[in-house]
Parts: structure tokens; C-alpha cells; sequence
């Protein structure tokens, strides 16, 4: 066991009992989040045109919102339709790359003279929170991943079992059987 899966153990330690609900309660409720901050985008847009704001931000701020709002579709329908091991992956690095744009807006916006200042300190928190929440998620998925991902040959077959459960030889003896 490596330091980092022991630090991981110790953070997500009430998850080990259902990591596979943990993870889909956990994106829930970073999809509560990330409509917030699709509408939360728009409102600062109208901000920012209202307050003679940059038109740049203005693009930033709901392109940003267009790419939570597709965020929100990808995972879902990764997590819930088609977990193997390159959709996974695929995922957790869009959420990082995510999380450190969230990062990066939060630093924008914070302090941004033109416009609504309240409207512009709102959008920077909701982008904070959003790189906590998509941090720690990522960090989720990572550490139970075996409990998520499928192989591929499960998911056309409609069978749901987790990679760690078979062996090559299983799904090899699955696949013969179904030819």
C-alpha cells in the first residue's frame, strides 16, 4: 500500500462500505452544483454587459457554464451507462482539467472591478466550491475505481460485473459461450 492509496483510505473511509453509491451520491450532488453554476454563468454574463464589463469575461464566464452544464451530461452517462476503464479515466481528466479552470476563474473573477462586484465574488465562490467538490470527487473516483469500471465485453453483454471480479479467462470462456 503506497502512501498516497493510505491517505486516500483514511479520507473516503465511511465510503468503503458502498463505494459504488458513495461515488453516485457524490455526483449528485456535484450536479447540483454545476446547474448552479450553468445559471450562476449566465447571470454574470448579463452582469458583466450590464457593468460595461469585459466582453472576454462576459465569453469566459458562459462558455464556462455550457462546459459544466456538458460535464454534467458526460458524467452521468459515464458513471451510469458506461463505466470502463477509458470512459473512467476520460472522465477524471476532464474533471481535473475542470477543476483547475474553477481554480483559475475563482482567482479572476474574485476581484473583478467592472460590473456587479457581489454578482462577480458569487460566480468566483460557486467556482471555488465547484474545484473543492470536483477535486475531492475525482479523488472519490480514483480510489474506488475497481468498484466502478466494468470491462467493455460486460457492457455490450448487459451484464454489470466489476472488473476486478473476472479473470481474461472469464471473459474469454463469456465470449465463446455467446458465439
Amino acid at each position: 500500500m503506497t502512501s498516497t492509496s493510505g491517505i486516500l483510505s483514511k479520507l473516503f473511509q465511511s465510503c468503503e462500505e458502498d463505494p459504488k453509491s458513495s461515488i453516485h451520491r457524490a455526483w449528485g450532488i456535484s450536479l447540483i452544483f454545476l446547474i448552479l453554476f450553468f445559471i450562476q454563468s449566465f447571470i454574470e454574463m448579463a452582469n458583466l454587459q450590464a457593468g460595461r464589463g469585459s466582453k472576454a469575461f462576459a465569453m469566459a464566464s458562459v462558455w464556462t457554464g455550457v462546459i459544466h452544464l456538458c460535464l454534467g451530461i458526460l458524467g452521468t452517462f459515464v458513471l451510469k451507462r458506461f463505466p470502463t476503464s477509458f470512459s473512467v479515466g476520460f472522465l477524471l481528466g476532464v474533471l481535473t482539467i475542470l477543476a483547475n479552470q474553477n481554480l483559475l476563474l475563482f482567482g479572476t473573477f474574485r476581484s473583478y472591478p467592472y460590473g456587479n462586484s457581489a454578482t462577480n465574488r458569487v460566480f468566483a465562490t460557486i467556482g471555488f466550491i465547484l474545484f473543492l467538490i470536483m477535486s475531492l470527487f475525482s479523488l472519490l473516483v480514483f480510489h474506488f475505481k475497481s468498484h466502478i469500471i466494468v470491462a467493455p465485453i460486460d457492457v455490450k453483454h448487459g451484464a454489470r460485473t466489476p472488473v476486478a471480479a473476472t479473470t481474461d479467462a472469464d471473459n474469454y470462456q463469456k465470449y465463446d459461450e455467446a458465439a
